[in-house]
């Protein structure tokens, strides 16, 4: 009897013992401690280059010239020779491009332009965020471009369109974060209503998003 009841007594702590494990194992826990940084999307402009940024040495023009004009065609239509624009023979507009102090906007100003006019502008955007970027649109004088566009403009703000503008490259390009040599540009034409002795200015801004986000809806 004595024996039966040692049995039974080693069988019960054995059962309570089993149970005491599958308890602690329920209550078991693994912390994990970390922190997650978010990215930053920035750009800005980094540089500008006109095709034509030479002022000629006489105030009335150069003629002949080594630094001479381009003209073009309204609407950009080629010429007999299928170009766009082409080399005239005296040097009397030029251009220049400013970027604003945080690199956000680049003012272009157009001096001593004339109808027939042609000039091409160049610009480098840096990703100076920390996640990839594209354009998703530019901003002419607040007038949206989202593709290979063309655009009039009333520079003179007379009501009758004076410039035009073709903007052509680079939309949904991927900017990766850092210094970035992708170049856009835009061609830009003096149209026959242009005022005489006037200055013709714009800006440009641009719009860009994160690359997973593009295009924007």
């Amino acid at each position: 009897m004595k024996k039966r009841l040692g049995l039974l007594t080693l069988s019960l702590v054995l059962a309570l013992g089993s149970l005491g494990v599958a308890y602690a194992a329920w209550t078991d826990e693994v912390t994990v401690e970390g922190s997650v940084t978010t990215g930053s999307l920035c750009w800005r402009f980094t540089d500008c280059v006109f095709i034509d940024p030479h002022p000629p040495v006489n105030p009335g023009g150069d003629y002949p010239t080594l630094t001479p004009d381009y003209g073009a065609n309204p609407g950009f239509a080629p010429d007999e020779q299928g170009r766009g624009f082409w080399l005239v023979d005296k040097n009397v507009g030029w251009g220049e491009c400013e970027l604003s102090a945080d690199g956000k906007t680049l003012n272009v100003t157009l001096h001593n332009a004339y109808p027939c006019y042609f000039n091409s502008l160049s610009f480098y955007v840096m990703n100076c965020g920390t996640v990839p970027l594209k354009i998703d649109h530019v901003l002419i004088n607040e007038t949206k471009l989202t593709s290979v566009s063309y655009v009039p403009l009333d520079l003179s703000g007379d009501g009758v369109y004076d410039f035009e503008i073709r903007y052509g490259d680079n939309f949904g390009a991927q900017i990766e974060p850092g210094p970035s040599f992708l170049e856009f540009s835009l061609w830009m034409h003096v149209l026959q209503p242009a005022p005489q002795n006037d200055t013709l200015s714009f800006s440009i801004t641009l719009v860009a998003v994160q690359w997973d986000e593009y295009p924007l809806p």
